[in-house]
């Protein structure tokens, strides 16, 4: 993969070749410059193609002549101030592009070779349009459009970047700290932030910490930090006086017009990162759109998921404290006290380590992982049968009977569950979600669930809450190595025994997952047969029923048994009453009720119907 760069009038060629050569140098790639020239003449309209180097053209010579002009320069004596600034141009490969509209020829050139890096002057040198530039919006490569003078050449290598929460940022930071790597000069990172107050300066210096570790740039003492609050765009554009090269991302609330009228003898570089998103090519579904994990992240992955999947003694007593918080619960058939032992429980994390062996091929971890979470079943079941065993009474509550009958619904939740905490902790900004994801998952409770049911001999109980168990841990494994793979982490140089092994793996987790999906689905079918229950009626307010029931009470022996609104469709009546006396009612006493009810709901349309059930005898 190359550089290209493209050069349209004599003009952009002090300000495009330069910069094109250097990130060549810099990226140790070879560089090709391509010289536009078309004429609306017979002859060379039919040029729609690309000639050799040798054409006879003035913008290749130009363009050869300033390359040979800059070789015969002589370095100075202060590195910083050297003014070889277009290194190893002399191998650059320069070529002449015929064609009508030289946007749209590169772009043709962008989509055959796919480079490294494409490089223009903008169209518009004033700035005023922004972001308007054809190859900015439709380029599908890291593009770089550069504005500023032809004149201008490099004297400190010094390089700002201002960012301002825009996605080209991060790309933006990572070219400047590459094109500053061969003299180690200086890289100033401006960071504009709507906020004020003391606190947002701190703030702002973490976001481009974040932004330099997501992009694999490790902190350094020529690379430092600012932040400017209230949107104070003018203090960040005057900052960027004495630097050679002004970057900002494509789309940022900063603008180069912002930086054109601040600075003098400068390069303002917009830059895009490619590839837009597009999910299918000429080869078939393209996967560099995907998120990926950034190699600061990875390895703090590996680092968190290799100890936490460690058989620790932490582990033993955490899991063992939430076991018996989830039995109590379970007992006390309380859901606060079994969601918080969710919370508690750290069998979640060696089950996405055992999905990021499978990733990584990585039977070590795969080991580790699964000898954890087996030794944490067992010390689970013990726990809650002890629990169940101690405490008195028999009675199954509906927390433990209702872990006994899992569906294929279960599955598809683990599943998911599984992809959301290994995609969340490959993120750290996303971390505190992983709590909702062990809520969702519930991995402690059907384990206690079964644990209880075997001391109480509900064996089919027992056996549903084991299923859910067995479900859940093998939709959280692979749902967690399928998100790993999706993001990138891969075998490397996994060997032939390291890739049987995640083969085997998988293709046993597989058949389990088909397995099971039986008798889920199963248990799906007879639910949905058994239909949910549904209530008869809905409650009416408090004020209705109270408005009736002390009308009511001035009626001896009369007694209020039902009231409510009807909750199915076919029942015509908006509320329903039904009451119970040992004499017949008159129908003003009927009337009298539904005009209550009318006025306390505030409308006289309601359908009211009142029923009075005849006692057939009195206890004396």
């Amino acid at each position: 993969m190359s550089i290209l760069a493209l050069v349209t009038s004599p003009e952009e060629i002090g300000l495009v070749v330069p910069w094109a050569a250097r990130f060549a140098a810099v990226r140790d790639t070879s560089l090709t410059i391509l010289c536009w020239s078309y004429s609306a003449t017979p002859e060379a309209s039919v040029m729609t193609g690309i000639e050799d180097s040798e054409t006879s053209d003035s913008l290749v010579a130009a363009v050869r002549e300033f390359i040979s002009r800059s070789e015969d320069v002589p370095p100075s004596e202060d590195p910083d101030r050297s003014v070889s600034w277009i290194p190893s141009a002399q191998d650059a490969i320069i070529q002449r592009l015929a064609h009508p509209d030289p946007a749209a020829a590169m772009l043709e050139r962008i989509e055959q070779e796919d480079p490294l890096l494409a490089i223009a002057a903008a169209k518009d040198q004033t700035g005023q349009s922004d972001y308007s530039d054809p190859l900015l919006q439709q380029s599908r490569s890291n593009t770089v459009i550069l504005y500023g003078s032809s004149t201008a050449q490099p004297s400190r290598h010094r390089v700002f970047v201002g960012t301002a929460d825009c996605s080209n940022d991060g790309f933006a930071i990572f070219l400047a700290t590459q094109v500053t790597k061969p003299n180690k000069s200086r890289v100033n990172i401006a960071r504009l932030d709507e906020e004020s107050g003391e606190e947002h300066i701190e703030v702002g210096r973490q976001e481009i910490s974040q932004l330099m570790r997501d992009i694999g740039v490790k902190p350094s003492e020529r690379i430092r930090r600012r932040v400017y609050l209230d949107d104070d765009t003018k203090g960040l554009a005057a900052a960027a006086h004495r630097h050679d090269l002004v970057m900002i991302g494509m789309n940022s609330r900063l603008s180069p017009q912002d930086f054109l009228e601040n600075v003098q003898d400068a390069t303002v570089a917009v830059v895009k990162k490619a590839p837009p998103l597009r999910l299918w090519d000429k080869g078939g579904l393209r996967t560099d759109w995907l998120p990926h994990i950034s190699t600061a992240d990875y390895a703090d992955l590996i680092q968190s998921l290799r100890h936490g999947s460690i058989l620790s003694r932490d582990f033993l007593v955490m899991l063992g404290l939430a076991a018996s918080i989830a039995s109590l619960g379970l007992l006390q058939d309380s859901p606060a006290i079994v969601i918080g032992s969710m919370l508690l429980a750290p069998l979640m994390t060696p089950m996405i380590g055992n999905g990021l062996a499978l990733a990584q091929a990585n039977q070590k971890l795969g080991r580790r992982a699964l000898l954890s979470v087996i030794i944490g079943f067992l010390l689970t079941l013990i726990v809650s049968s002890a629990v169940a065993f101690i405490t008195p009474g028999k009675e199954m509550t509906s927390q433990v009977v209702s872990r006994g009958s899992p569906n294929i619904l279960d599955l598809l939740v683990a599943l998911f569950s599984g992809a959301a905490a290994a995609y969340a902790m490959a993120r750290p900004s996303l971390t505190g979600t992983v709590a909702g994801v062990a809520i969702a998952t519930a991995l402690v409770p059907p384990l206690c669930s079964c644990g209880i049911s075997m001391v109480y001999r509900q064996f089919d109980v027992a056996g549903g809450a084991a299923l859910l168990f067995v479900t859940n841990l093998v939709a959280i494994v692979l749902g967690a190595a399928i998100t790993f793979r999706w993001m990138g982490v891969s075998a490397g140089r996994a060997n032939v025994r390291q890739k049987l092994w995640v083969f085997r793996t998988v293709g046993v987790f597989g058949i389990l997952l088909i397995v099971l999906a039986f008798p889920l689905q199963r248990a799906l079918q007879r639910n949905i047969d058994t239909g949910k229950a549904q209530p008869n009626s809905f409650p009416l307010t408090a004020a209705v029923q109270e408005a009736l029931v002390e009308y009511i009470e001035k009626t001896p022996k009369l007694e209020l048994i039902a009231s409510g609104r009807p909750s199915s469709e076919h029942d015509e009546a908006d509320v329903v009453l039904v009451l119970a006396s040992p004499s017949p009612l008159s129908e003003s006493y009927a009337d009298e009720l539904i005009r209550i009810v009318r006025h306390e709901m505030d409308n006289e349309e309601l359908l009211v119907k009142v029923h009075c059930l005849r006692e057939a005898w009195q206890r004396k």
